[in-house]
């Protein structure tokens, strides 16, 4: 029998989250909590509402980013304070998180999550691999919809991403469980297909850059996205340019991550 895995997607729509971020609740007793959430109201209430019978719970978070760990601080007052339970907190992102250098795993009744390192949508980036379903918890490494996330938060972003999707290729998976959008049931085709749009990105800057040296700034801008970036993730969508245009500059055409 399967252990008890649940979704509760948050009510915070937007370009960056698409229809929500989704929590994760697995098992029924001895409770992981994965990626709490923005501090929606609502949302950190039903999470309470649905560990009420639990004789332990463990936050898990992937990363730092407020739609995704944004609710930890109330969820752990309304479990701990108003409940009187001590709740652990694992993973990345928070004050009180034990980090994968002291504990990469979190055992539970379904078994053990084991942490990966994912860096690239963010520097500190987990994803939570559960060995006894063959299924990865990604957090925003890879998400629901399309064959993009995003990847300019920090000088090497991209490289480490390429890196990271390598990393999880190599793992024995049957579904990616994301933190947007639905599970991937094709992990191969889906790590095959992010990493297909970041090389195409890779490979156009290059090539303007090449060409084009004089192009620069809101020119090159232009040459790459045109007018395919959606409203409100122009400052997104530069940041990514900068990330690439080091990457290009940093790692030669030839290098194989």
């Amino acid at each position: 029998m399967r252990p008890s895995l649940r979704r509760i997607r948050a009510d915070n729509p937007g370009p960056f989250t698409f229809d929500g971020t989704v929590t994760y609740l697995l098992g029924d007793v001895d409770v992981v909590v994965l990626d709490p959430g923005p501090d929606v109201d609502d949302h950190i209430r039903a999470l309470a509402r649905a560990v009420a019978d639990a004789s332990r719970v463990t936050v898990v978070l992937t990363h730092g980013h407020s739609d995704h760990a944004g609710g930890v601080d109330r969820l752990l007052a309304q479990l701990e304070t108003e409940r009187g339970r001590t709740v652990g907190v694992v993973g990345a992102g928070h004050v009180r998180a034990v980090g994968p250098e002291r504990r990469n795993t979190v055992t539970f009744e379904g078994g053990r999550l084991v942490a990966v390192a994912t860096p690239g949508h963010s520097s500190d980036h987990l994803s939570w691999h559960w060995p006894e379903q063959r299924a990865l918890f990604a957090g925003d490494h890879v998400l629901g919809y399309g064959d993009t996330t995003w990847v300019g938060e920090y000088r090497g972003c991209v490289a480490d991403y390429l890196a990271s999707l390598a990393r999880c290729r190599a793992l024995d998976l049957e579904v990616v469980h994301t933190g947007h959008g639905p599970s991937l049931d094709d992990p191969a085709d889906a790590f095959e297909r992010f990493e297909r749009h970041r090389r195409l990105r890779i490979d156009r800057v290059r090539a303007l850059r090449r060409d084009h040296p004089e192009l620069r700034g809101d020119a090159l801008f232009q040459r790459v996205y045109g007018d395919i970036v959606p409203p409100g993730l122009d400052g997104a969508a530069r940041s990514s340019l900068a990330a690439l245009e080091h990457y290009v500059d940093t790692v030669g055409p030839d290098d194989v991550l």
